[in-house]
């Protein structure tokens, strides 16, 4: 960025911002640094030893976190003092910290300059997007202009091109018009787009007042509208763009009245489209003659059409994913054979691991055994890490129960034992291959202790100091949004550290989050205090006291909990479930009647647990004392698991089956992950609290 660029920014608001600093010269000339280490000691609690100790181990950065605990105290002169000094004198990430800080003190003019200050400092696309929030709370509409000049609105972040547009349009800029449909046309239309579309768009019959009705209307999901406008906005060549076609083509699979030959209109305009335009053109007429029922094999062919067609790694994934899922409709064998033909194609390998789920619950009920075995075998080392130890997991199982015969049972067993045992990020079928291999204590403290995918990367040393910054200042409630920033620059140590310190400060899900991410990539092998914040005992007493009442084993409480709620107590699902243990108001109302209870409120820690744990134990018995049926019950109601059983006695031939092949069978997805969680997490909790091996806890709820 040129400097003569960046000047227009401090325009005006230059003169306002260093005038406003001479008025403040004398106080801060008299603000001795003496001061400085009485202000921490003050603020935050510290002794002046601490505040020495603290001073000495950050230096000059520790101005900035000192402005930061004068913020919180309303001291707003004095944090002005500490972040101007750490702007100055700070590393050059608390440098920019301390700027950003700044922006958010004094009038309107002051914030201005020193947004636009951070901007010529670091002009990139996060300092431009703060001065132009700035300026335009400031109503600064022809600086917006003159400084997004040179923004490229198909690229620069939406919020950034949305000020530009909106300040365009409030000037009367002759440019408006023309920048305001090529942003809504060449990129995915979201929030930004839709808010400027209602401010400024007025109706005219007009070929591009069409398109961009069409944009919003598909954004609005109203499908019925856009499809009325869909093939008119087509019959203008110019109009070829790929977005437009995308939103066609969504227009057409969610309103069309006939899919037939809506599908056919894009097959008809194939070959008159430029070559960006084509993907959409063959993946929505592939979806299309999808939907229609009767036309799979030519829905096939445009899905094949579309692959060869894509320029991104996503649109080929798209693709694939409907080809195998339309595939599967039509053969089971034929879906196998297009898995060994495309497990090397694929570019995301997570992209497809829901079909992978489906097609497991479908292979199991056709009892296609061997076409299970051979799709584990197919797929080990191509597909997720994840999706590979449940298939060879599963695999090893069937096997186990004489469903598969082999030459060598024996040893292709254990083989898929062992690939589950080392199966990226998913615990569940690891603590289910430690049980079934038998392993002894070091064994099983290695799967432990070593699980999730390991990434070997040198963590950021500016970015930890930061965050052990706040934790050591105690600025608690300005550490969670730094981290999510910074949480790939990081290393486990640091995230121990910082997770620690919110536990410990009552910001108890954002510590559980940030130790829990760990769980899936890791560059070292996991310290038992990581483990432990990842799977925290909160609210001790109440999980004991009701555990002990209703004679439950506390590892299973609180992996409920954590499953549910995350130990969050105002916890509220979409559907309406309460609390720490998620209960809904009906099932709520029935077990105060039953513990003779008569007012309750589910946002209480306590009364959850209680009314959570003796739910749990009221399934178990009337479940004939399955743990794992109650765990099902708990998610997905008592009839439905009864019907479940039934029907997977038949599609297994027995009427004793294995609860981690019936949870397999379990044609709800969500309640299959359900009690794929509520086991892991038993599991950890025995382990790491009461002195049980993993092997243990799993046979104790799976019996």
């Amino acid at each position: 960025m040129k400097k003569n660029d960046l000047s227009i920014c401090a325009e005006n608001s230059a003169s306002c911002f260093f005038s406003s600093e001479k008025g403040r010269g004398n106080f801060l000339r008299r603000f001795a640094f003496a001061g400085f280490l009485v202000a921490l000691a003050g603020l935050a609690g510290f002794s002046c030893a601490q505040g020495n100790s603290l001073q000495k181990k950050y230096g000059h950065d520790s101005a900035y976190f000192m402005g930061l605990l004068s913020l919180e105290s309303k001291n707003e002169r004095r944090a002005e003092f500490l972040l101007q000094q750490a702007e100055k004198k700070a590393s050059p990430l608390v440098s920019r910290r301390a700027m950003e800080a700044l922006c958010g003190i004094g009038n309107v003019q002051e914030r201005i300059a020193r947004s636009c200050a951070l901007y010529q400092k670091f002009p990139d696309d996060e300092s431009l997007l703060a001065a132009l929030r700035e300026l335009f709370r400031g109503g600064e509409y022809a600086r917006i202009v003159r400084l997004t000049d040179k923004i490229d609105v198909k690229t620069s972040p939406n919020e950034s091109v949305y000020y530009r547009l909106f300040s365009m349009h409030k000037k009367n800029d002759s440019r408006f018009d023309s920048e305001f449909f090529e942003w809504c046309t060449s990129r995915s239309f979201q929030n930004f787009h839709y808010r400027l579309f209602c401010e400024t768009f007025s109706p005219a019959e007009t070929d591009k007042a069409h398109v961009l009705q069409l944009r919003a209307d598909v954004f609005n999901k109203n499908y019925a509208a856009a499809y009325s406008v869909a093939k008119a906005v087509l019959k203008n060549r110019d109009f070829f763009l790929p977005q437009v076609m995308s939103d066609t083509g969504k227009a057409f699979l969610y309103s069309s009245p006939d899919f037939f030959s809506d599908a056919a209109y894009l097959d008809s305009l194939r070959n008159s489209l430029p070559a960006e335009c084509r993907f959409y053109a063959d993946f929505y007429s592939g979806r299309l003659y999808d939907k229609a029922d009767r036309y799979r094999i030519r829905a096939l062919s445009r899905f094949e059409s579309a692959m060869q067609e894509a320029s991104a790694d996503g649109q080929f994934d798209n693709a694939l994913w409907y080809y195998l899922n339309c595939q599967m409709k039509i053969s089971i064998p034929r879906t196998i054979d297009a898995i060994g033909n495309y497990r090397d194609s694929w570019k995301n390998p997570s992209y497809f691991d829901d079909f992978f789920e489906t097609l497991s619950v479908r292979l199991l009920s056709l009892h296609a055994w061997d076409d299970f075995f051979k799709t584990a075998d197919l797929i080990y080392g191509k597909a997720s890490p994840e999706i590979c130890a449940k298939f060879s997991y599963i695999s090893a199982r069937l096997i186990q129960e004489k469903f598969i015969k082999l030459s060598d049972s024996s040893a292709e067993e254990r083989k898929m034992f062992e690939r589950a045992l080392h199966g990226g990020s998913d615990i569940y079928y690891r603590f289910l291959a430690v049980k079934s291999l038998g392993l002894d204590s070091s064994g099983e403290a290695a799967a432990v202790f070593s699980a999730g995918n390991k990434n070997s990367f040198a963590p950021d040393p500016e970015a930890e100091r930061l965050l052990l910054g706040y934790a050591e200042f105690g600025l608690k409630e300005n550490l969670y949004s730094e981290y999510q920033r910074l949480q790939d620059k990081i290393g486990m140590d640091c995230a121990e550290k910082i997770a620690d310190f919110l536990s410990r400060c009552g910001k108890e899900q954002q510590s559980i989050r940030i130790a829990s991410r760990r769980l899936f990539s890791r560059d070292r092998d996991f310290s038992t205090s990581l483990l432990e914040l990842a799977f925290p005992r909160y609210f001790r007493e109440d999980v004991e006291k009701s555990c002990r009442d209703f004679s439950q084993p506390e590892y299973l409480l609180y992996a409920l909990i954590r499953s549910e709620s995350f130990f969050y107590p105002e916890a509220k699902s979409s559907a309406g479930a309460k609390g720490l243990t998620q209960l809904m108001d009906g099932t709520a109302a029935d077990v105060a009647r039953k513990l003779k209870v008569a007012q309750y409120d589910l946002t209480d820690a306590a009364t959850s647990i209680r009314f959570g744990s003796f739910y749990l134990e009221e399934l178990r018995r009337r479940l004939d004392g399955s743990s794992m049926l109650a765990v099902f019950s708990y998610n997905g109601g008592i009839s439905r698991v009864r019907s479940w059983v039934k029907s997977a006695a038949l599609e297994f031939g027995t009427s004793s089956l294995p609860s981690d092949l019936f949870l397999e069978a379990i044609p709800f997805s969500e309640t299959r992950e359900y009690g794929r969680k509520v086991v892991s997490a038993a599991a950890m909790y025995g382990y790491l609290y009461y002195d049980l091996s993993i092997a243990e806890v799993v046979e104790e709820i799976m019996k």
